[in-house]
């Protein structure tokens, strides 16, 4: 079922990636693409929303890169877990880390929504310290 989307005025069927054509008329632009809920897993949506965020965040990812477009996301919830962050890293280089150059496919940026207290303190501090290392590819 893709309501929302046939309600924006796209069509993101089986057979149609909506995304595809978004990608391409932001490249006619010279426009970035930057998308949410990088952190999201399938299974731990409800089952009757039927959503399916991986899914999503790399269909809309990939019709990015296929255009050649810099390619950005962020997360849309506060997590503070090793599993939230290696979801985020897995979108970020989903082809894992090059060693003799920079990756095919790679997020030109992510920014961190939910900065709070409790992001900074005990563990959740260390683990997050460790997760932006792994972004940087632990340089």
């Amino acid at each position: 079922n893709h309501a929302a989307e046939l309600t924006a005025g796209y069509y993101n069927l089986d057979d149609r990636d909506g995304y595809r054509t978004i990608a391409r008329m932001l490249k006619r632009h010279h426009a970035s693409l930057n998308f949410t809920c990088a952190e999201m897993r399938d299974s731990e949506q409800s089952s009757e929303a039927k959503s399916a965020p991986e899914e999503l965040v790399q269909q809309v990812l990939s019709a990015g890169w296929r255009e050649g477009l810099d390619v950005a996301c962020e997360n849309a919830l506060g997590r503070y877990d090793a599993t939230g962050y290696n979801t985020i890293l897995r979108n970020a280089r989903p082809k894992g880390v090059n060693k003799s150059g920079p990756p095919e496919h790679k997020l030109h940026g992510f920014t961190y929504l939910r900065l709070s207290d409790e992001l900074l303190q005990g563990q959740n501090y260390v683990t997050f310290q460790t997760f932006v290392k792994r972004m940087h590819a632990n340089q």
